[in-house]
C-alpha cells in the first residue's frame, strides 16, 4: 500500500512539472519552476562561452546565490538558511570561472562595489529570494567605514580588503534548489515516540546535526535515521503556521523512528509566510485599486472577455447595474405616475453615487462583477 502511494504521488509531481513547463512555454517564461519565478530576469547571471555567446542560467539546477549560514543577534534584515542574496545594487552576484570550470563568486569585485558605496552613498541594497515559498523582496542596509583601517590606501586597484564594518551576518555560494531539500511531516503515526515534539502540516525538518540532510534526497532522512540507532539526533524543524525555526532533539531506539510520516519533493515545498502573503496581498490591492469614474465599466469588461460584444455606445451610456435594472422594469411594470418615476431615478442616481463600498457589498449579489485576485500561495 505504502509503494502504491509513493508511486502515485511521484506520477502527481511529474504531473504538475509537466502542467508548469508548458504553461511557461505558453508563456515564454524564462525560469520553468514556479517556486523560481519570482526572480526579477535582469538578476540572472550571464556569462560568454567558449564560442563567445553570451547566455543567461535559467536551469533551477544552476541557479546560485550567496545563502546566509549564519546571522548576528542584532542583525533582522535577513534570516539565515532561507535567504539568498541573488544581486547587489540590482545587478547580478559578480562570479568568475575557476580552473576547473567551475562557477564560483568574484569576492573582489563584491568587496569593491562595497567599498566604493561606503565611501558615497553609505548603503547597499540587497537582491533576496527567500526559500519560504520562493519570494523575492529587497533590503537596505547602512554601511559603516572600519575606523581600524582608515590608513589603508584604497586608491590601488590589486587593494580590495573590505573597509567597512562587518554587515552581521556570514554567507556561503549555493544553489537555489537546496531550499527544497526539506521534509514535510504530514501525520503523527505513534505520538508515544513523538512525545508532541513535532506538530502535523506545519512543521518541516530543514537539517540535522553536522549538517548530514544539506545534500537532498528523498531517503536521506531516513539513512541517517538508520545509521543512528540507539543514538540522540537533533533536528532543526521550521513551522511554516507561526513562522518560526527550534531545534528538536531525539532520542533513537534500536527502530528509529520519529513516529510520523513525512513528505518530500514538489508537493512539500515550504509556503510562504502568513504575514507575508498578506503585505503582498495589500500591496497588490493597493496598486490595483479601482477608480470611481472606471467603476461602470468593470463588469461590461467582465463579460466582453467572455464573449459578448458590446458598442462604445453600450459602454457609455446604456450600462446600469443588474440589481438596479430590476427597480427599474418593476417600476415601469407598475406604471407609475411621472413625478413618482422622476423620483424613483433621482433615488436610483444617488445610489449609484455612493462611495466604494457600495460596489464591494454588490460583489456577493452581482455575479457580474469579478472578485478581487487572489495571488497563488506556491
Amino acid at each position: 500500500m505504502f509503494g502504491f502511494a509513493k508511486k502515485l504521488v511521484k506520477n502527481l509531481e511529474q504531473s504538475v512539472n509537466e502542467t508548469i513547463n508548458t504553461i511557461n512555454t505558453r508563456n515564454n517564461t524564462a525560469i520553468s519552476d514556479q517556486y523560481f519565478q519570482s526572480i526579477p530576469e535582469h538578476l540572472l547571471i550571464r556569462y560568454y562561452d567558449s564560442t563567445n555567446t553570451l547566455k543567461v542560467i535559467t536551469n533551477v539546477d544552476q541557479l546560485y546565490g550567496l545563502r546566509v549560514v549564519q546571522t548576528d543577534e542584532y542583525q533582522l534584515q535577513v534570516t539565515s538558511f532561507f535567504d539568498y542574496i541573488i544581486g547587489i545594487n540590482d545587478q547580478p552576484i559578480p562570479v568568475v570561472f575557476n580552473e576547473y570550470g567551475y562557477m564560483v563568486v568574484d569576492y573582489n569585485a563584491i568587496y569593491k562595489i562595497l567599498n566604493d558605496l561606503v565611501l558615497g552613498e553609505k548603503e547597499v541594497k540587497l537582491n533576496i529570494w527567500s526559500g519560504k515559498g520562493g519570494f523575492y523582496r529587497e533590503e537596505y542596509l547602512t554601511l559603516e567605514p572600519n575606523s581600524e583601517i582608515q590608513e589603508i590606501n584604497i586608491s590601488t586597484e590589486e587593494n580590495n580588503n573590505p573597509i567597512f564594518l562587518s554587515l552581521g551576518f556570514k554567507v556561503q555560494w549555493q544553489p537555489l534548489i537546496a531550499s527544497t531539500y526539506v521534509y514535510h511531516i504530514l501525520s503523527i503515526q505513534d505520538n508515544n515516540i513523538n512525545k508532541n515534539r513535532l506538530v502535523a502540516n506545519s512543521d518541516y525538518i530543514i537539517g540535522c546535526q553536522q549538517g548530514l540532510l544539506c545534500t537532498g534526497g528523498e531517503k536521506l532522512l531516513y539513512n541517517i535515521l538508520q545509521s543512528r540507532q540507539n543514538q540522540e539526533i537533533e533536528l532543526q524543524v521550521y513551522n511554516s503556521e507561526h513562522d518560526v525555526l527550534r531545534n528538536v532533539v531525539f532520542q533513537l531506539d534500536d527502530k528509529a523512528k520519529l513516529g510520523c510520516n513525512v513528505g518530500y519533493g514538489y508537493l512539500h515545498r515550504i509556503p510562504i509566510p502568513r504575514e507575508v502573503q498578506e503585505k503582498m496581498v495589500s500591496e497588490y490591492n493597493d496598486q490595483e485599486e479601482v477608480k470611481p469614474e472606471n467603476i461602470l465599466s468593470i463588469p461590461l469588461q467582465q463579460e466582453h472577455k467572455n464573449g459578448i460584444q458590446i458598442s462604445e455606445n453600450e459602454l457609455k451610456t446604456e450600462f446600469k447595474p443588474l440589481s438596479f435594472e430590476q427597480q427599474i422594469s418593476n417600476a415601469n411594470n407598475r406604471k407609475k405616475h411621472h413625478s413618482d418615476a422622476k423620483k424613483l431615478d433621482n433615488n436610483l442616481l444617488s445610489q449609484l453615487q455612493e462611495p466604494e463600498e457600495t460596489v464591494y457589498k454588490s460583489e456577493a449579489s452581482s455575479g457580474s462583477i469579478a472578485p478581487p485576485p487572489i495571488i497563488n500561495k506556491n
